[in-house]
């Protein structure tokens, strides 16, 4: 691969990873403060926060042009843009999740006193938009680095967190909300739409 398009590769990656950090910096300055009023495993959660972010050290030294031939994968260029691509859908479909949510989110899982059930944009088709766009992200970062250590670590750190939480998380909003988040459940999926088949006859 020649340089100059080794550099856009690098900058893609990290325009996606500037993209995750600013809009949860700008979310969490907006939501600080709200009471609270469950937690669920609060010291858990942060350890996955944590460990997820130690997973983005390989990219930023990927960024910073270091691992150059370390766990790399011989990907065509035209993968790679996928993955650019689908990256920047993630930190699109992130941006939209925050600003459904607006001060119901946290990162962790809690309740907000005033929490409202979310059932609009991107939750009007799945019920977990977030861990959608954090595997977008994570599955761009490994196809535009085409190496397995920048993002096979970040994906794996990704998958961790999720199915370490999602059943947690949906047994407190289940708690909260009762039959209207059955209701939710059955109608969405929780990553990708439910499928539907059209009824004919």
């Amino acid at each position: 691969m020649n340089a100059s398009a080794d550099l856009v590769f690098r900058i893609a990656t990290a325009l996606i990873i500037a993209a995750w950090i600013i809009t949860r910096l700008i979310v969490q300055k907006k939501v600080s403060g709200a009471e609270k009023t469950t937690k669920v495993n609060a010291s858990k959660e942060r350890r996955s926060y944590m460990l997820v972010g130690l997973s983005m050290v390989p990219a930023k030294f990927y960024v910073l042009g270091g691992l150059s031939g370390v766990a790399s994968m011989a990907l065509p260029d035209s993968l790679r843009w996928v993955g650019m691509a689908l990256g920047a859908l993630g930190c699109v479909l992130f941006a939209w999740t925050h600003a459904a949510l607006g001060k119901n989110w946290s990162g962790v899982l809690e309740i907000a006193k005033e929490h409202t059930l979310v059932t609009h944009g991107p939750y009007k088709l799945i019920r977990h938009p977030m861990y959608s766009a954090f595997f977008l992200m994570g599955i761009g970062i490994l196809l535009v680095s085409s190496n397995w250590l920048v993002g096979g670590v970040l994906v794996a750190a990704i998958a961790y967190m999720y199915f370490g939480r999602v059943h947690n998380e949906e047994k407190m909003m289940l708690d909260q909300f009762g039959d209207d988040y059955q209701a939710y459940m059955r109608r969405t999926g929780r990553l990708i739409p439910r499928a539907t088949v059209p009824f004919s006859g």
